[in-house]
């Protein structure tokens, strides 16, 4: 795996995974040249990835206990593998991904075409559909939040 640090380069080199996540914020790289691999992350959110536009590869964000929503997403445009959003218990908000990725890419132009068929959300707090991704339905209350005895 060669990861290329230099300012002039914005691309980051074969798979990213957890562990090299802080190294790929601080670079502010705005593409991955393989994988995207999120895996028992401590973050709240995904904000160091504020800068990404483009994975050629597949993305996976899974088994993340902390991890309430996709803020950080906003920029990202392509995606050209699979899109796994799997057993993120805490994972209630989706709404960094209609900026570009739902509003963009779902709606026809070339970036993310087939999208629909890539994505798959299961096992999270929400699983929210594409069509209601595109109905601006990206965020559900949780249930622990309604108070039945108040």
């Amino acid at each position: 795996m060669g990861i290329v640090k230099t300012q002039a380069q914005k691309k980051w080199q074969g798979d990213l995974l957890t562990d090299n996540l802080q190294d790929f914020a601080s670079g502010a790289y705005t593409e991955v040249e393989g994988n995207i691999i999120v895996e028992e992350y401590e973050g709240a959110d995904l904000t160091v990835f504020t800068m990404l536009e483009k994975c050629s590869g597949n993305v996976s964000i899974s088994d993340n206990k902390k991890l309430e929503s996709l803020k950080g997403l906003e920029n990202l445009k392509e995606v050209g593998g699979s899109f796994l959003i799997t057993n993120n218990p805490e994972l209630y908000s989706y709404c960094a991904l209609q900026k570009e990725l739902i509003s963009t890419g779902i709606k026809g132009v070339k970036i993310s075409k087939g999208i629909i068929e890539k994505m798959e959300t299961q096992d999270n707090g929400y699983n929210p559909s594409i069509m209601s991704l595109q109905n601006r339905k990206c965020s559900a209350v949780k249930f622990e939040d309604f108070c039945f005895s108040c």
